[in-house]
């Protein structure tokens, strides 16, 4: 699971022609949207979770929704990119379309899914956006490896935690149950207080539904980006538990990415192009 600059330093469409703040935020939710792929890694817990239907609702709602006719500025402000949009993640590289697995692949992934409770439309969602369901897929500068793209210290760091019996094991071969085991692992961290590395803290999600956009921007981001935005949603007087929020604090990439996923764990189908 490697970590990227932001793709594009171009100023976006609406800046360029002078439209609207309100229409500039409606192109910007869309390019968050449906951007080209690029791949990052989440987390999920033993507690019910909400199924994929559920999800896309979240994701709307953390979106926001933009009047047709608004005038003026639309939502909360959002901070400069400069210190947040460090590197996320590099996308492996793959054809613009994505394959369809195989079946064996999607079923590996149903079955580890359901042995530790996390939706398996969710991880579906994450496999698609990561490689494509390519268990070959390799990023462009080398580092994320497979199907859910896990970067060597990831997997070695799950394959500790799991020995300790910290985080549950997922069924399946490595490829698949770290990757399922790792969405299970930030869904649980985003749940509770947790201290990480340089001095950051996570702030607990009590709604599961939310906690699965904080599981899956982690994934991507990394668990400590994503606890120093709530920690800046909360000193700009936001919601540090609510997605919609935090959002503004990460970077575009991560935003795009949390976007892509809920569509495709939406979709009846996840795994189809």
């Amino acid at each position: 699971m490697c970590r990227v600059a932001e793709a594009s330093g171009r100023a976006p469409a609406c800046r360029r022609r002078g439209t609207g703040v309100a229409e500039c935020r409606v192109v910007s939710i869309a390019h968050d949207v449906i951007g080209a792929p690029t791949p990052g890694v989440s987390g999920v817990s033993p507690r019910a979770v909400p199924h994929g239907p559920h999800f896309g609702t979240m994701l709307r709602d953390a979106l926001g929704h933009v009047p047709p006719h608004a005038p003026g500025r639309v939502g909360p402000t959002v901070p400069k990119p400069a210190q947040l949009d460090a590197p996320a993640k590099v996308s492996p590289r793959r054809p613009a379309h994505a394959p369809h697995a195989t079946g064996p692949l999607r079923d590996a992934i149903r079955r580890a899914s359901a042995s530790v409770g996390v939706d398996p439309a969710l991880s579906l969602g994450v496999a698609r956006a990561e490689s494509n369901f390519d268990p070959h897929a390799r990023s462009s500068d080398g580092l994320s490896v497979g199907t859910f793209q896990m970067t060597h210290g990831t997997a070695a760091e799950m394959r500790r935690k799991i020995a300790a019996h910290a985080v549950a094991r997922p069924a399946g071969t490595d490829d698949v149950a770290l990757g399922v085991g790792y969405l299970r692992y930030l869904h649980d961290l985003f749940g509770r207080t947790a201290r990480l590395a340089h001095g950051r803290t996570t702030v607990p999600v009590a709604d599961a539904g939310e906690r699965r956009l904080f599981a899956v921007a982690a994934f991507n981001a990394g668990e400590g980006r994503v606890a120093e935005a709530q920690a800046r949603t909360r000193a700009a007087g936001g919601d540090p538990t609510r997605f919609a929020d935090v959002r503004p604090f990460l970077p575009s990439i991560t935003r795009a990415y949390v976007g892509r996923v809920a569509g495709y764990a939406a979709a009846s189908q996840p795994d189809a192009v």
